[in-house]
């Protein structure tokens, strides 16, 4: 008889760990004995799962110490003794809690894989289940090292994301989608792959070679993020004695922000007036290619372009880069950890 695989199980809350009474969707311990059971009863061949709670919360209330809180908690576990991992979460940050993984562990040598629901499990329409019970298929049937995001959206296709890519869900549709696009769709074949060149091939997913990461013992929140708009006022945001040691820059879509404005609408201005600040800003392709005036004028006032990544992976990754110790934080951004650079590469699509 073969051997059931063993899964360790990590319990956060979230609306997949949530239950619904009177209106009020509220976390409730009780829901992964529920997921179990529920996925038990699904005929599927048996799994050994052991069971961990880091903390118990609805997601919207998590915050950097929290990742560190999952992350030592999968150091504290032999993780040679499973098969994989299961990391149920909310959906509200997964992202970042999927990107923090990513930067706060070696790269594992078995799957890690986050999952997370849109109802509260036995709600009409909730993907709970299928996701939970597409993750412990993808672990079982792939043993693809790695950190994973498994989601089912709304045109019932279950989607595969590299969690260093994973975007915040659209409100409308509760859908996920990845920077750049997924690694593939998850179905009773297996793991269906189109030609993506912008993905990492199979071949260096089950080859990982581990590097040691470096270690963050706490998050002092110094961090801040903006998203540009028309009309932002930088006037309003005082940074001169404050905590920030750095700050992300979301701009258009391509790198392109306010730079002529008056009255402190100009990010330029903003930029040079804070030179004790580190300034970040996205949204660039290729900064040795053409460039606007005012990607170029932000560049020359300070301003440091991160090349092809997404918003949600740079700002976890600026938190993990001002926290540690080995590097100094525009050297921590350089480096890749797994994927989150999104990068052309030859690659044919098939089935496994």
């Amino acid at each position: 008889m073969e051997k059931a695989a063993k899964i360790l199980l990590l319990l956060t809350g979230g609306t997949i760990g949530s239950a619904v009474s009177d209106g009020c969707i509220d976390v409730d311990s009780s829901r992964g004995d529920d997921l179990l059971s529920i996925y038990q009863s699904l005929g599927k061949p048996p799994v050994d799962f052991e069971i961990f709670r880091p903390y118990n919360m609805l997601s919207e209330n998590a915050e950097p110490q929290h990742w560190l809180q999952i992350i030592k908690a999968l150091q504290s576990f032999d993780l040679r003794n499973y098969d994989g991992v299961i990391i149920a979460h909310g959906s509200d940050t997964l992202p970042y809690t999927g990107a923090a993984l990513c930067y706060g562990l070696e790269a594992p040598l078995l799957p890690i894989v986050l999952v997370a629901a849109n109802y509260a499990i036995g709600e009409p329409n909730s993907n709970a289940i299928s996701n939970f019970s597409a993750s412990v298929d993808f672990i079982c049937n792939l043993k693809l090292p790695g950190f994973y995001v498994i989601y089912e959206n709304s045109d019932h296709q279950t989607y595969v994301h590299l969690a260093s890519r994973l975007q915040e869900a659209d409100w409308l549709k509760d859908d996920f989608t990845s920077f750049g696009e997924p690694l593939g769709i998850f179905d009773t074949r297996g793991l269906c792959c189109t030609p993506a060149p912008r993905n990492p091939t199979m071949q260096k997913l089950y080859n990982p070679a581990p590097e040691d990461v470096p270690q963050v013992k706490a998050f002092r929140n110094e961090i801040l993020a903006l998203r540009a708009y028309p009309g932002l006022n930088y006037q309003y945001i005082n940074l001169v004695g404050g905590p920030v040691r750095a700050v992300l820059h979301s701009l258009y879509h391509c790198g392109s922000g306010n730079v002529s404005g008056d009255h402190g609408t100009s990010l330029v201005n903003f930029i040079k007036s804070n030179p004790q600040i580190d300034h970040y800003m996205i949204s660039y392709k290729n900064i040795h290619g053409d460039l606007y005036a005012s990607c170029h004028q932000l560049i020359k006032a300070g301003g440091i372009p991160l090349e092809n990544i997404s918003f949600e992976a740079a700002l976890t990754k600026l938190n993990f880069a001002y926290n540690q110790q080995e590097y100094s934080p525009q050297n921590y951004m350089r480096r890749e950890f797994f994927y989150e650079y999104v990068r052309a590469s030859k690659e044919n699509g098939f089935v496994i």
